[in-house]
């Protein structure tokens, strides 16, 4: 049987470390006595987050409580009717002679002050098709997936037309579509547990036997990494490639980290959500941005917080509608991870993790109990990770990812 790997992290509020060794990317040693301390670190400490050195922004003087500051009363008819336009595209804009997928289009029929825009990222695996729909955008809101035909770009508009919250997001950021207005009033965005999301975009990637005979050279890519290298289930991923002691190649260990780290030369090999991961979506803004955060475990109630913030009138709150982006085809060997295999997976996503809380504490519609839930959640599964002050791994320099993605 196999002991628990330890953790070489810090912790907050605790002046009594643990010696730590550092050895290898993948062998955790050293050892950190969690106690009530990490608990009361978790409920009542500040977080210390990713330093400004390789970050857009730090939270110095930033108090993570529901903000305050409110806007003024919006409904409806605060907006001047004008007639049907296809909103203005910085995506086409910065890309010379592209066209905007009509899956990340909105038709409107009204004008919204700039200051009040939102903008939608939406991060892979996140649960954000689902809110996606809901607010007016056409990915994978119906069976033919991603191509955003006229009729399904209809029926979102015909869902959300009494929304106030679609009605004020009127661009989307997902993948390599930047479509974010730099003068936004607020970006929103759609988060999930680091090590939950790793695991669904794994599956989501996987090629099986459809994909072969109807997709065969996507299909025959990603099979480098989930076949040509032993990683058929997340579980195998985990024990084969970023365990030192794993069994598999050396080409396919250092293929393991870097795909997961969002790092690697061969992401058309290895899941493509991972590549494009949190800290990609939180650099790709201005670092000035006021976010708004939802999260997949606790979506209606942030939903409503936002609704709040903007003083929403019951008749114009969201409802959520469905999404055909569900994994209803993995299995139990797809979905399972042992106890090791998940503290394995929270030491590799450390910097994943960091990021992760950074998007929290930015969030100016969260409360502080709402932070501390999810954190707590965090806390619960990645112990070290949730209360780390920095990570083994260094945080990587992504300037050519957003240079090639975003288009600056």
């Amino acid at each position: 049987m196999r002991s628990n790997p330890k953790h070489p992290y810090e912790k907050i509020s605790s002046e009594e470390e643990d010696a730590a060794t550092q050895t290898t990317p993948f062998k955790m040693i050293g050892s950190i006595t969690l106690g009530s301390l990490a608990l009361a670190a978790i409920t009542w400490s500040s977080y210390s987050l990713i330093s400004a050195d390789h970050n857009p922004s730090t939270l110095t003087g930033r108090n993570p409580t529901l903000s305050t500051d409110r806007n003024p009363h919006l409904s409806s008819s605060n907006f001047v009717e004008i007639s049907a336009i296809n909103i203005t595209s910085s995506y086409e804009q910065r890309w010379s002679g592209k066209k905007l997928p009509k899956w990340a289009t909105k038709k409107i029929n009204f004008s919204i002050p700039k200051e009040q825009e939102i903008c939608f990222a939406h991060v892979g695996k996140a649960g954000g098709s689902t809110l996606g729909c809901s607010l007016g955008f056409s990915l994978h809101c119906h069976d033919g997936v991603g191509v955003g035909v006229d009729d399904a770009s209809v029926q979102m508009e015909n869902h959300t037309s009494s929304s106030l919250l679609a009605k004020l997001t009127t661009h989307t950021f997902h993948n390599d579509v930047y479509n974010c207005d730099d003068d936004a009033g607020y970006i929103l965005f759609i988060v999930r547990d680091p090590v939950a999301r790793a695991l669904s975009a794994f599956n989501y990637d996987k090629p099986d036997e459809n994909d072969f005979l109807h997709d065969t050279n996507w299909a025959n890519k990603k099979a480098h990494f989930y076949f040509h290298c032993p990683f058929p289930h997340m579980e195998d991923f985990v024990q084969n490639g970023l365990r030192e002691e794993g069994d598999s190649p050396d080409r396919c260990k250092r293929l393991a980290i870097e795909s997961l780290q969002g790092i690697d030369s061969h992401k058309d090999q290895s899941p493509g959500h991972w590549y494009l991961n949190y800290q990609y979506y939180l650099e790709a803004i201005p670092s000035d941005s006021k976010i708004f955060t939802i999260r997949n475990e606790h979506i209606e109630e942030d939903i409503r917080s936002i609704e709040n913030f903007f003083e929403c009138n019951e008749q114009e709150r969201l409802a959520l509608t469905k999404s055909f982006n569900t994994n209803t085809w993995s299995d139990q060997d797809d979905l399972y991870l042992s106890d090791e295999s998940i503290s394995i997976l929270c030491q590799a996503l450390c910097n994943e993790i960091q990021f992760y809380k950074k998007i929290l504490h930015q969030a100016i519609n969260m409360s502080q109990d709402q932070l501390r839930v999810s954190l707590s959640e965090l806390e619960a599964k990645c112990p070290h990770e949730a209360i780390a002050e920095e990570c083994l791994d260094v945080i990587p320099d992504i300037s050519e990812k957003l240079r090639d993605n975003r288009g600056y």
